[in-house]
């Protein structure tokens, strides 16, 4: 099972005093970022929400967003703050006093003063922060769907590519097999042209020429590039958010590639080569989705 990065949740909550509405983002990003956008009420709750969003998201900058609404003639809890009030009454006195003019703040300025409300009832309080929590754990299961439909496309592509792997694979490993007596004639010619004038034992040309000839050979290479083809389907399949250990496997696969293709004197295994890569950067630019 592979889980996509990203997706997008959401839940509403409604009950006699309020409505709740919560929206959850998820994008990628190498580590969780976190960026809530809360209202003020709902702002002390803000590390309960990250332990939420952690226990679901490993990865990926999780963008949540939330809104409140009282229904009409409910009573929302909130308390005019009078003493903070007073405090900022006498700031603008002050203020009238130094600059000369008469101007008062308008209500909606005093509205948006900061702590100019307090929430009077601590039963309303935690009755916000339960639905609150709620709320967002709804919009988190709604995101997680998301993500994991789409990561079942994700991995029905993945599936498709590693097929392509597998296939090139098998024809690089027939041409070389086919190419390995050719390699040791073709060595053995280039020695004797390059010591012509020279009196060489002929065991001693067979065993130079089997010697390049071995630095050539792509065996062990594409054992270890079918062995790390198998265990990415074993990770994709395992249930587990596997992203970071496939993006290593895909490094490891990039590895075998390029020294396939520096050993090789073939020309159609160098195009198949670059077959190989072409498949690998898609296969990495997926994995790049996925937790």
């Amino acid at each position: 099972m592979i889980l996509s990065m990203t997706g997008y949740g959401r839940s509403d909550e409604q009950n006699e005093q309020l409505v709740m509405s919560v929206e959850i983002r998820a994008v990628n990003s190498r580590y969780l970022d976190f960026a809530p956008r809360l209202p003020r009420v709902l702002q002390p709750f803000e590390d309960d929400a990250y332990k939420l969003v952690k226990k679901r998201c490993e990865r990926g900058r999780v963008t949540l967003s939330a809104k409140l609404e009282y229904m009409p003639g409910a009573n929302n809890g909130m308390t005019l703050n009078n003493s903070k009030l007073k405090e900022y009454m006498t700031v603008v006195k002050e203020i009238q006093k130094t600059a000369e003019f008469d101007d008062l703040p308008s209500m909606g300025d005093i509205l948006r003063l900061p702590d100019i409300f307090t929430s009077g009832d601590l039963n309303n309080e935690n009755q916000i922060k339960k639905i609150f929590l709620k709320t967002l754990g709804n919009a988190l299961a709604d995101l997680d769907n998301i993500r994991l439909n789409e990561g079942k496309n994700i991995q029905a592509d993945l599936n498709k590519r590693l097929g392509i792997l597998d296939e090139l694979s098998k024809q690089i490993q027939k041409l070389s097999a086919n190419c390995n007596d050719e390699n040791l004639v073709h060595y053995k010619e280039k020695i004797q042209k390059l010591i012509e004038d020279i009196t060489v034992d002929e065991s001693r040309l067979v065993q130079e020429a089997a010697i390049l000839s071995d630095k050539r050979d792509i065996t062990e290479e594409l054992v270890r590039l079918n062995s790390h083809i198998d265990l990415f389907k074993k990770n994709m399949d395992s249930g587990k958010n596997e992203g970071k250990k496939l993006n290593f496997l895909l490094q490891e696969m990039g590895r075998e590639i390029n020294t396939i293709g520096s050993k090789t004197d073939l020309i159609e295994i160098s195009h198949l080569v670059v077959d190989l890569k072409d498949e690998l950067e898609k296969i990495r630019e997926q994995v790049q989705n996925i937790i």
